[in-house]
């Protein structure tokens, strides 16, 4: 079922686990949560997990950016909310294709809070991939890691520590994977030591549109989204021999 919320700003969902991690069965599309160019052509397509995408042209008159998201859900009607507990494993191909390279266009996938924040994987029109932002540890996968009009896959897996002392030696770890590439284990360091109760999960576009470009357009597809409960650090070391500042609005 193909849910579509058209309304904007902010706070329109009450997140709340439902359950395992694995329970999420779909994605409940906000579009226009940033709708600086409310006469944009904009299309959504919902057949999640198989493709989510949003395509989006002929912007008009406006301002800073457009951005439209796919929250996950378990009921096809509420966000799932993550806690610090919450282990999970997502991992989906993405592609982002513009009619101009600048201004920035971004997709990818987002960490909602209103405690922490909100927490950014992203991949960009200008090369960039990198995570940032919210409760999340940086790492940049470098400033011309990604051709736009190209798929690769995204991936990020979280493993929490047993308990909320972020302080104890033992941190909650998160690891961010572009194509095959990891970026090892990376620790948290915020008073949660990982998310916030409440936190949100959404594939998402943001698209500022080049004024000098009438044929300007964004098109970001996930597909194949696959969201599995890791296995512990311990084992993963083990198994794999140890693994291997931004500004935005967010």
């Amino acid at each position: 079922m193909k849910r579509v919320l058209g309304i904007v700003g902010c706070g329109l969902f009450v997140a709340a686990a439902q359950g395992a991690i694995t329970d999420i069965n779909s994605a409940v599309i906000q579009e226009r949560f940033f709708n600086d160019f409310p006469g944009s052509n904009l299309t959504s397509v919902d057949n999640f997990p198989t493709e989510v995408s949003f395509t989006e042209f002929d912007y008009g008159a406006g301002g800073f950016a457009n951005r439209h998201d796919a929250k996950y859900s378990a009921d096809d009607t509420t966000p799932y909310g993550l806690d610090q507990s919450t282990a999970f494993d997502i991992k989906f191909d993405i592609s982002l294709d513009v009619g101009s390279f600048s201004p920035r266009k971004e997709a990818g996938i987002r960490f909602d809070s209103g405690i922490t924040g909100d927490g950014l994987f992203l991949i960009t029109s200008d090369g960039e991939v990198a995570a940032f932002g919210g409760a999340l540890p940086f790492h940049s996968f470098g400033t011309s890691a990604y051709t736009p009009g190209t798929t690769t896959s995204m991936q990020i897996i979280y493993r929490p520590d047993d308990d909320t002392d972020a302080f104890d030696g033992d941190a909650s770890t998160i690891e961010y994977v572009l194509g095959g590439v990891s970026s090892g284990q990376l620790d948290f360091s915020n008073l949660e030591n990982g998310w916030a109760t409440g936190t949100t999960i959404a594939n998402y576009l943001q698209s500022t549109p080049d004024s000098g470009n009438p044929g300007d357009f964004a098109v970001a597809s996930f597909t194949n989204v696959m969201i599995a409960v890791p296995e512990p650090a311990t084992l993963a070391l083990l198994g794999l021999g140890g693994l291997l500042a931004l500004r935005r609005r967010g």
